[in-house]
């Protein structure tokens, strides 16, 4: 007979380190820093065509300022989801799809890219129309970068140190919300 163990499916992965456990670490770090190269390049390449067919992107300097700012929410996303990667394994999976799906789908390449494309295609020319919406982007930035933080705060720290494994967290229970953590954010 056989054994029913054997035949069960997979459970899901509960973690981050549990998803990419089939993965070297010196593999994610090639894809971390070609991902982001890639996105540098097209972001530059991009900045270069435009300003190279419209005389009037050096005329406006806050065209420059929208799309650099945009620029930097969408590597950052990709930074976040491959520090989470690297340095945070004990993350639930669905912090990660809530990052990949929320932040960078639904706000960066859903509204954001909508907004930072409309602004340009129409060629606005009202620098506080573009100043608002580069205020705008960089508010999601700094967004991002706390949730960054608190993720570090929440997941982070060696799992085989017993002081940092046992480190108040904050989100836990109310009696541990007021004690200091540990952060572990190497930037």
């Amino acid at each position: 007979m056989e054994d029913r163990a054997s035949t069960a499916p997979a459970p899901e992965p509960q973690t981050v380190g549990e998803t990419v456990v089939h993965m070297s670490r010196c593999e994610i770090w090639t894809l971390a820093v070609f991902t982001e190269a890639a996105f540098i390049a097209f972001f530059v390449g991009m900045t270069h065509a435009k300003s190279a067919t419209s005389p009037s992107s050096s005329a406006v300097p806050w065209r420059l300022a929208l799309w650099a700012s945009y620029g930097v929410y969408m590597l950052l996303v990709f930074l976040v989801m491959f520090y989470i990667d690297l340095f945070l394994p004990r993350a639930p999976v669905a912090v990660m799809e809530k990052l990949r799906d929320v932040g960078g789908e639904a706000v960066g390449v859903g509204a954001l890219n909508l907004m930072v494309s409309v602004v340009l295609a129409v060629e606005v020319r009202g620098s506080r129309v573009l100043a608002g919406c580069t205020a705008v982007l960089a508010a999601f930035v700094v967004g991002l970068v706390a949730f960054w933080e608190w993720l570090a705060g929440r997941y982070g720290g060696d799992p085989l140190d017993p002081a940092t494994a046992a480190a108040p967290r904050i989100g836990g229970s109310s009696e541990v919300a007021g004690q200091p953590y540990v952060t572990h954010l190497p930037i």
